[in-house]
């Protein structure tokens, strides 16, 4: 029977392995650590009084006491989930953040006095003029505005004019008494300020038209301005009749 070299060489490198284990197992046997401290121990063992003592001690006690937690506790962790459920944000807590910006939004509006109407209307393409009020927009009593109107209307700057309409206004309700004019007012003041209801709706009414035309940068035709100017010398006449 011929035998392969390949299962000679398989049956030694077992039988050494065999041999090195035993070796090794041998050695850990007969191996041993000398101690350094031969010394004897003496144990001492504390009174009974004394691990009572410390037993008893506060500040000993590791246990921990469940707190019981209150109604306001239980409150506002209820409102809580409300907003972040598992460290995500829920979408009521998303839609409450949203109305806080648009709230906040509103109050910084609402101190500078920006008309919210100014601010969603889109201006389309308006003429563009060299027409300024520097020299009026602080000096409502002035006597030039009716010249100034009229320079306005001359060159077809009807979005001017509009201004120049609604300052006229503003500047009879102040001759009667009805408001008391301020450059740092807001339309929506003067129109708190009426009293009288009639005046307060037409005024409402003119108002909301020019913001639209000022602050929504819109440019009317020639014929949607003659008929906003009638409407403003028809409030105009209506104040000047007026009796407080």
């Amino acid at each position: 029977m011929k035998i392969h070299f390949k299962y000679i060489l398989v049956f030694v490198l077992l039988l050494s392995g065999f041999q090195l284990k035993a070796e090794t197992d041998s050695l850990a046997l007969n191996d041993s650590i000398e101690a350094w401290d031969n010394t004897a121990v003496d144990y001492r063992y504390p009174s009974q009084d004394t691990i009572a003592y410390y037993k008893q001690h506060p500040d000993y006690n590791y246990i921990e006491k469940e707190t019981t937690e209150s109604l306001l506790d239980r409150f506002w962790r209820w409102l809580l989930s409300l907003f972040v459920n598992k460290g995500t944000t829920t979408v009521l807590g998303w839609a409450i953040l949203i109305l806080s910006i648009f709230a906040l939004l509103a109050i910084v509006i609402r101190l500078f006095g920006i008309p919210i109407k100014g601010l969603f209307v889109f201006a389309r393409s308006t003429k563009v003029t060299d027409l300024t009020f520097t020299s009026v927009n602080g000096d409502l009593e002035s006597d030039n505005l009716e010249k100034i109107l009229e320079s306005y209307i001359s060159s077809g700057a009807y979005r001017e004019a509009t201004r120049i309409l609604f300052m006229m206004t503003l500047r009879q309700l102040n001759r009667n008494k009805l408001i008391k004019w301020s450059i740092w007012k807001t339309d929506r003041e003067y129109y708190y300020e009426l009293k009288d209801q009639d005046l307060k709706a037409e005024f409402l009414d003119i108002m909301r038209q020019y913001e639209y035309v000022w602050y929504g940068k819109f440019m009317p035709e020639v014929e949607y301005f003659r008929k906003l100017e009638n409407q403003f010398n028809q409030l105009i006449h209506n104040i000047q009749s007026h009796k407080n």
